[in-house]
């Protein structure tokens, strides 16, 4: 974070600070965790459902934390802000520090792929200067300031993913960020409890484009089924459109292949310039994703050749299509990071492709509302279609994904240790075998990943992974 007085924090968040005389103590980081006090920290002692922070700003004291933000004044020497809502106020100061440095921004969102845009993004914006990006699942209406907090006066970009599982949680962080491109890369089943069918979440993604000032720029897909409801929505808005299917879009895909690792090439379009791209992280539905990034960056002023040197510079993360290849004809793809309905069809479009025996294992889809069985049997009826050879599940929404597969390979097991004692079997049955596991983050599918791997030497699956030079 930039060095700010506490004055300078008080008038951002509207506070009252104690002593008057702390006007001028510094502070340059800001945490919530008393469990992560650094010297020298501002803690917010933020309350929720389960806890209040409040009750650890004794314990902020003594780690040497340099401050408070409070909701009411704690029996403590160190200088404190009072304000009437801890959680309000941590959005303001992210808001105060990130209007301060304004590295040029972009926000990101989507039911899914929006984590691989954003890391396609900050890819090709680091060939250009210093890019702050959102890490991990830091997405939310808490994650999303923290994430602005770590604005440096050095970052010239910053690339921020806004997630949401209930209506009016982007157009809050979006408020935050004022981005100067707004993008939303799809729309599909996911979080549905939280919006009530499909057409809540396009409605509730659209929230995004609030944050834009007069001379921000929209970004969409025109190839979603919700093209024509942007369209009205922005109609006072500058806008720009991508697509892997038309050319009458703003930036198009043409010549599309998949290589034998799943990767794909393509040529990008402008109505003005044409690059191929040669992208390293596996699945056709990537391709979509780099559209989506690429118009972003042309928003921004972006040369083509940077954008294309960008994209083909970036490697998969673990829990993203992170292809492991611990012996000689078995891959195993760790794809656990999350899932929802859209994800699992990409998912399955890259096994598909796939040499050998493919086996598809799926966890439970989480926040899929009252309909969540009837996703399961939707994504059971898509792997029929493409043409994999087995479907493997664990949990307890996702066996009606498998009993949609059944009598074509599928099965239903209903522990950890059953599931991963047949994956070997099959292992040890097939010369040539591709693993693909997915599964929402409360299925916490990535243990059967890490299960699978440690059958073999540490230095094996180092050697053979190819998560960093997936093609």
């Amino acid at each position: 974070m930039i060095k700010v007085s506490l004055k300078w924090i008080a008038e951002a968040v509207q506070g009252e600070l104690v002593p008057e005389n702390s006007q001028n103590v510094t502070v340059e980081s800001v945490t919530i965790d008393s469990r992560q006090i650094r010297s020298g920290d501002l803690f917010i002692a933020i309350k929720g459902p389960n806890f209040d922070g409040h009750t650890f700003a004794e314990q902020a004291e003594a780690e040497g934390a340099a401050a408070l933000i409070v909701e009411s004044q704690q029996n403590l020497s160190i200088p404190q802000i009072i304000v009437a809502d801890t959680r309000h106020a941590l959005g303001q100061l992210a808001g105060a520090v990130k209007d301060e440095v304004a590295p040029k921004t972009i926000a990101v969102t989507g039911s899914s792929g929006k984590t691989t845009v954003k890391e396609m993004l900050a890819s090709i914006l680091r060939e250009q200067g210093e890019v702050l990006a959102t890490q991990g699942n830091f997405n939310n209406d808490i994650g999303v300031p923290l994430t602005l907090l770590r604005i440096e006066p050095q970052h010239q970009y910053a690339v921020i993913e806004l997630g949401a599982n209930h209506r009016g949680e982007i157009a809050y962080t979006t408020g935050l960020t004022k981005p100067d491109v707004a993008m939303i890369n799809n729309v599909s089943p996911a979080h549905v409890e939280g919006f009530g069918d499909i057409c809540g979440i396009a409605r509730a993604k659209t929230e995004i484009f609030r944050g834009l000032g007069d001379t921000g720029t929209a970004v969409t897909s025109a190839d979603s089924e919700f093209h024509e409801f942007w369209m009205r929505e922005l109609a006072d808005k500058r806008h720009q459109l991508f697509s892997s299917q038309h050319k009458e879009a703003d930036v198009w895909a043409e010549d599309v292949s998949v290589d034998s690792h799943g990767c794909a090439q393509f040529t990008l379009c402008t109505p003005h310039q044409r690059e191929a791209v040669r992208l390293n992280i596996p699945g056709k539905h990537n391709v979509n994703n780099a559209l989506a990034a690429a118009t972003c960056c042309f928003a921004l002023g972006i040369p083509i050749a940077q954008v294309v040197r960008g994209l083909g510079g970036l490697s998969p993360v673990p829990g993203r299509m992170w292809v492991h290849e611990p012996k000689v004809g078995l891959r195993i793809i760790d794809d656990a990071y999350n899932a929802n309905v859209g994800s699992v069809r990409a998912a399955l479009d890259v096994l598909s492709t796939l040499p050998g025996k493919r086996i598809f294992v799926l966890g439970d889809m989480g926040e899929l509302g009252e309909n969540a069985r009837g996703y399961h049997e939707e994504v059971g009826e898509y792997a029929i279609h493409s043409g994999i050879d087995a479907l493997f599940t664990l949990g307890v929404l996702s066996q009606s994904a498998s009993e949609v597969f059944n009598g074509r390979g599928g099965k239903h097991f209903e522990h950890k240790e059953e599931l991963i004692a047949a994956l070997h079997q099959q292992i040890a049955e097939h010369s040539e075998l591709t693993i693909l596991v997915k599964g929402s983050r409360s299925a916490h599918m990535e243990s059967v990943v890490e299960a699978l791997l440690e059958s073999y030497a540490p230095s094996q699956n180092n050697k053979n992974s190819r998560g960093k030079e997936a093609c």
